[in-house]
């Protein structure tokens, strides 16, 4: 495996919500007010959020699945899929 390739490592559920901003300051598009109520805080991964953890660069980083309910909060309107550092959810997971 070179180092730019992903490999998936194993499948998880977010247990406790854990806070990783990646949008905002970019001057990306804003969740709805709804997701935010429903949801919880902008910024944050809700509980329930699924998806893999990969290794890549030689790091590890969590990929969550596209289209589920309060993705929005977390990652760029225009851009759904992406990789967040291991170090983020670290302890608030489980395998699934």
């Amino acid at each position: 495996m070179s180092l730019l390739e992903t490999k998936n490592l194993y499948r998880i559920e977010i247990t406790e919500r854990c806070y990783c901003t990646l949008i905002g300051a970019t001057g990306n598009a804003m969740p709805s007010f709804e997701s935010v109520e429903k949801n919880g805080n902008y910024g944050s991964i809700p509980n329930g959020i699924e998806g893999w953890v990969v290794q890549k660069f030689g790091r590890k980083y969590f990929r969550p699945d596209e289209n589920q309910e309060g993705i929005d909060l977390f990652t760029p309107a225009d851009q759904p899929i992406v990789l967040i550092p291991y170090n983020k959810i670290s302890g608030h997971y489980k395998k699934i």
